[in-house]
């Protein structure tokens, strides 16, 4: 598949629907649940799953694209998504069986998955996670909290990372109805607000061996990673973002009949200062979302070694070290080219009816998910002392 478009007829139509009042949405807090239903029922949540599995067989690619596409017409339904284009790379790693067949079938359904990683105040003693998996007579009980749980309240899964014991880390799938989950949504950022992020709680909820996706332990150096998916993901945001910023800039000057009358020309639509404007958004957009169609390629050669049977180190550190450089870049000319939107326009350009604020939010908020100084650290270290990025869940 080298696009989406090409294997789904009604994707054009979709991403317009979609886009639809988006930005009133983002300025009433609305939940997108209706848009939501729309990408589920397109079948593009199972873009990634291999065909093997049941699914189109998508590349990062492909999905890198779609996310694109689907955070220009609205980045809040894009961002609920990205812990869901997790599964189908792990489901592909799975044995052949009744568990690997289990969620392949969910994923081609149309079933949507969210997270539940990231704790508060960390953990205590020598696990890394405080929430655990205490065994019982039916299985394992599972007992946390977890936040910034991105995507989950939206969802029909969430997938809990916990301790198995005080080294392996397992990974489960536990349905949102199950007794003892329970879901706030009560993130309140100033951008990506209603992307169900929140905190999710687990009180002794019942965990079966089906419900066990993937045991590792921390102790042993893992080759193949999905890290380098989960952080280009959020520059694919970023890129449809930057798409929507030009869309604005273009019809902003358009509709702009005013100017000061010390301005170098008569008409808005004929200054070469807001013309130039207009042009370095675009040359930045194209740029953004170049280098990230860029990185995926790297992904998809890396995932193309696992799956050929030997995963290839270097092609995974070489995946590691394009998704880093992309954040590096693209935070830094996101965050100008959103505020530099303003300067096409007037006074009335700060007007909320315009929403035009949104877009730096919704990049302001995306870039903090992890420091982009520390990213260009850990890359001039590896270029000038030959230092490993770091093994953890940023790089």
């Amino acid at each position: 598949m080298s696009d989406p478009a090409s294997r789904f007829p009604e994707y054009a139509d979709l991403l317009a629907r979609v886009s639809a009042g988006a930005a009133e949405r983002e300025r009433l807090c609305v939940d997108p649940h209706e848009q939501l239903e729309m990408v589920r029922k397109s079948g593009l949540t199972a873009l990634t799953l291999d065909e093997s599995l049941g699914g189109p067989g998508g590349t990062v690619v492909d999905l890198m694209t779609f996310v694109t596409d689907l955070a220009e017409a609205d980045p809040i339904v894009a961002h609920i998504l990205r812990s869901h284009y997790l599964q189908p790379q792990m489901v592909r790693r799975l044995p052949p069986g009744p568990v690997r067949d289990r969620w392949a079938s969910a994923i081609a359904a149309g079933q949507v998955f969210g997270n539940a990683t990231s704790e508060r105040d960390g953990a205590l003693g020598t696990a890394q996670y405080a929430t655990r998996l205490l065994p019982c007579e039916e299985g394992w009980r599972l007992t946390g909290a977890k936040y910034y749980s991105t995507g989950t309240a939206f969802a029909d899964w969430v997938m809990v990372v916990a301790h198995l014991d005080d080294r392996r880390i397992a990974r489960i799938n536990v349905p949102l109805d199950r007794p003892g989950v329970a879901v706030r949504d009560d993130w309140d950022g100033i951008g990506q607000h209603r992307t169900g992020t929140g905190t999710t709680s687990f009180t002794d909820v019942l965990v079966t061996e089906d419900d066990i996706v993937q045991v590792t332990d921390p102790d042993r150096h893992r080759v193949a990673s999905e890290v380098p998916l989960m952080q280009l993901y959020l520059q694919a945001l970023i890129a449809g973002i930057l798409r929507s910023v030009v869309t604005d800039a273009r019809e902003l000057l358009a509709g702009r009949t005013r100017t000061f009358d010390h301005a170098p020309a008569a008409t808005p639509t004929e200054d070469p200062v807001l013309l130039a404007t207009v042009g370095r958004l675009a040359s930045t957009a194209y740029a953004v979302e170049s280098l990230v169609l860029a990185a995926a390629a790297d992904i998809d050669a890396a995932y193309a070694s696992e799956r050929a049977g030997a995963a290839d180190p270097d092609l995974f550190a070489r995946a590691s070290l394009s998704a880093a450089q992309v954040k590096v870049h693209a935070d830094e000319v996101g965050l100008a080219a959103a505020a530099a939107l303003f300067d096409v326009g007037g006074a009335s350009a700060a007007s909320r009816a315009r929403n035009l604020d949104r877009h730096w939010r919704n990049i302001r908020t995306l870039t903090l998910h992890n420091p982009a100084s520390y990213k260009a650290i850990a890359v001039g270290d590896l270029l000038v002392n030959s230092a490993a990025l770091p093994a953890n869940g940023y790089f």
